[in-house]
């Protein structure tokens, strides 16, 4: 009986057959369950259940085997519920369903197309030909569509678009799956995802419909107002805003690039934050600093590097490699400004030096230290209560002391010309100072030297006070001094000068403290206190 034809339903005046639900009133019509083996609660959790059909006939020459369902067919298999304009339905619990295919499953998935082919047996389905998937606030499109009812879970490898409806964003991708019982994406193959805030470009992707998070699997880019960010693993936030980024991530917004091992962002407050293997780069001034943490908030102007940090100034065809506890930059009105504080260090070919605090004005190129700064430069130490570099196309030009200005270069292993004064000017030439000028309360200490046996010797001593002395420098040694406006000047065979005219008042001798090279500047404790009178 299961194979004999079907005869047509008498006409009534709606034209549809209401049938009767459950095994017997299918088994009147010819219904049979597609393997004997199976058990009577199997088949009924399988079968097919027709709920409505303008005809119903059998026509072995157009689908051998199957009923063919005409007008209106509604069909419904465990929890899923299929609606279409034809259907073949065939003795295997399989349906081919064609013309404005609708399959719903719950409350809130449902699924269009032009075409399905359902198996009852397996609980899959595929529909192809303007797919349209649909869930609460979004809607998927693509041409073909596999969907797992057991697992509630939607694949397509095609292309598809969605678009959230609640977020304003739309996302294209190569390939895709949807799970909707927790209501998550997962995408792969040129993933794309464009909003109103900006655009995500991702190599695969799992995204969160109810919370509206994107989590990357793959390389990523994040395309904000004035903002680009990269991962290849990480997280962000299409509603909040807020983003986590790690491996190989770097934050690009305004002429600043962070990176690190790992990143947080929130575009409301406009704050990156950073943690290991942080480099912050600013493209516009070529400066790099590097450290253990950092920050740059693109609203305020301003960035942070604390735990190890560096700064890399590029400075006449060289580097000065600075390093301090915490390193600084901010924004106002004058330009920008990098400040170092505490425990700084900075070393460069030619210039050395070490301070509590050291300041940078970009605007006007002047690099400041203050808080007991001592700066060296081939054998000349300086140092005072502030120290200003003034630097023209990149290379130290002038030297401005003020405060208790002192030179000191030594002359042989015990002795030390000197040079002191309330302020000093210096003057720089090929990056070698070579020029000095001490005003207000000027004295000097002068080691005259001859040679004999051809050995150069410490001979003598001058010791002359003055209001401005100008002193001549070669190669880091003094060369000449001269003494400008009635100077009153003793000189000394050295046998004869008398022990406190050796030190001027305010001599400190810091040689222990100066950084020897790049490495050095993380010295670790305090430097040596700076040897006295």
């Amino acid at each position: 009986m299961g194979n004999a034809p079907i005869p047509r339903a008498p006409a009534r005046p709606n034209r549809g057959i209401r049938l009767l639900k459950g095994i017997g009133a299918l088994a009147l019509i010819g219904y049979a369950c597609a393997a004997a083996a199976q058990t009577q609660a199997e088949q009924g959790r399988n079968r097919v259940e027709v709920l409505n059909a303008d005809r119903w006939v059998f026509d072995k020459d157009v689908a051998t085997g199957a009923q063919r369902l005409l007008g209106h067919v509604r069909l419904r298999q465990g929890g899923a519920n299929m609606a279409c304009d034809s259907a073949h339905l065939y003795r295997d619990d399989r349906v081919k369903a064609y013309g404005n295919v609708v399959l719903t499953q719950g409350d809130t998935l449902r699924i269009t197309g032009d075409q399905l082919d359902f198996s009852a047996t397996a609980q899959t389905a595929t529909i192809t030909g303007q797919v349209r998937l649909n869930d609460p606030g979004m809607e998927l499109a693509t041409e073909a569509l596999h969907y797992d009812l057991k697992a509630q879970r939607a694949d397509y490898a095609g292309g598809a678009r969605i678009v959230s409806r609640r977020d304003a964003n739309t996302l294209t991708s190569g390939k895709g799956a949807y799970e909707a019982g927790p209501r998550i994406f997962t995408f792969s193959d040129s993933v794309v995802i464009t909003g109103p805030e900006g655009v995500i470009r991702s190599d695969s992707l799992r995204y969160y419909t109810g919370s509206g998070e994107a989590k990357f699997l793959g390389p990523t880019w994040i395309i904000l107002e004035n903002t680009r960010m990269y991962c290849e693993r990480g997280m962000y936030g299409t509603r909040s805003g807020k983003g986590s980024f790690t491996r190989a991530a770097r934050m690009v917004s305004d002429g600043q690039r962070l990176t690190g091992d790992s990143l947080l962002y929130d575009r409301h407050t406009g704050q990156g934050e950073g943690w290991g293997n942080i480099t912050l780069v600013d493209t516009i001034n070529q400066l790099t600093a590097t450290g253990e943490r950092g920050m740059h908030n693109q609203t305020t102007g301003r960035s942070m590097i604390t735990g190890r940090a560096e700064l890399l100034l590029p400075m006449d065809a060289d580097t000065l490699f600075l390093h301090a506890d915490t390193l600084f930059a901010s924004m106002d009105s004058s330009g920008k400004r990098l400040l170092a504080h505490r425990n700084v260090r900075f070393f460069k070919r030619d210039l050395q030096g070490v301070c509590d605090t050291l300041s940078y004005a970009m605007a006007d190129s002047l690099i400041s230290l203050r808080g007991q700064p001592f700066l060296w430069s081939g054998a000349d130490q300086i140092n005072g209560d502030t120290v200003h570099i003034q630097l023209s196309h990149g290379r130290a030009e002038t030297l401005h002391v003020n405060g208790a200005a002192f030179l000191i270069a030594q002359a042989d292993s015990t002795h030390f010309d000197q040079v002191a004064g309330s302020t000093m000017i210096g003057h720089f030439h090929a990056g070698e100072l070579n020029r000095l000028v001490a005003d207000g309360n000027a004295r000097t200490v002068y080691f005259a030297k001859e040679t004999r046996d051809s050995l150069e010797q410490v001979t003598g001593v001058n010791r002359a006070d003055c209001s401005v002395i100008h002193v001549g420098l070669d190669s880091g040694k003094v060369s000449t001094v001269t003494f400008i406006t009635q100077p009153s000047a003793t000189l000394y065979p050295l046998a004869q000068a008398p022990p406190d005219e050796l030190r001027l008042d305010g001599f400190r001798w810091n040689a222990a403290a100066r950084p020897a090279d790049r490495v050095d500047i993380f010295r670790q404790g305090p430097p040596a206190p700076p040897s006295g009178p």
